[in-house]
C-alpha cells in the first residue's frame, strides 16, 4: 500500500490558485528529502515532476541523488524524463512496480489512488500560512475511511497530520 505526502497551508492547500508553492519556506525541503529517504521509491505524477525540475540546483540536487526509484505516472506516451526515472502511463503500473511507495503528487494523482483505495496512510506536513484560495492535496470526502493519528510526531516549524487506513 502507498503513503501519500504533501506540504500544505494552515488552511489545506498545496499550493495557490496559480499553482505557486511560493509559501513553502526552502528550509522544509529537507523534511521532504527525510520523508522520500524513508521509502525505497517515490511516485509522482507528471507535473509534479515538471515542478521539482524547476527548482533550484541547490534543491534539485539533492533529490536527485536519492538512490531509488523515483516513478512519473503520465498519460502522455511521448513524454520523456530524465534518466534514472520510470515513466509509467497508469497507478497500477506504478504500483506493480512499487507497491510501498511514497506518493508525492497532486490532487489528479492524489484522487485517482484514493478512489483505487491504494492509499494506507497519509503525512501531511502544514506549514503556518494562510492562503486563502488554492490547489486541495485531494478531495477531502476521499478520506471520511481513514483516521487521524492522534499523535503524529512533530517537527521544527511544522505540523504533522497523519491519516491511516
Amino acid at each position: 500500500m502507498l503513503t501519500l505526502y504533501n506540504v500544505v497551508s494552515e488552511d489545506g492547500f498545496i499550493a495557490d490558485k496559480n499553482g505557486k508553492e511560493d509559501f513553502i519556506p526552502e528550509t522544509l525541503w529537507v523534511n521532504s528529502l527525510n520523508m522520500y529517504k524513508e521509502y525505497g521509491s517515490v511516485i509522482m505524477g507528471r507535473r509534479t515532476y515538471e515542478t521539482i525540475q524547476s527548482y533550484d540546483k541547490e534543491l534539485l540536487i539533492p533529490f536527485e541523488l536519492l538512490p531509488f526509484k523515483k516513478i512519473v505516472i503520465t498519460n502522455d506516451i511521448n513524454f520523456k524524463a530524465k534518466q534514472k526515472y520510470v515513466v509509467v502511463h497508469s497507478p497500477e503500473d506504478a504500483i506493480t512496480l512499487a507497491p510501498n511507495s511514497l506518493v508525492s503528487s497532486g490532487p489528479t494523482l492524489n484522487n485517482v489512488l484514493l478512489r483505487m483505495n491504494a492509499v494506507k496512510k497519509i503525512i501531511l506536513h502544514v506549514v503556518p500560512v494562510l492562503i486563502g484560495k488554492g490547489i486541495k492535496p485531494f478531495d477531502e470526502d476521499l478520506i471520511k475511511t481513514m483516521k487521524p493519528v492522534k499523535y503524529a510526531p512533530q517537527l521544527e516549524g511544522v505540523k504533522v497530520k497523519e491519516f491511516i487506513k
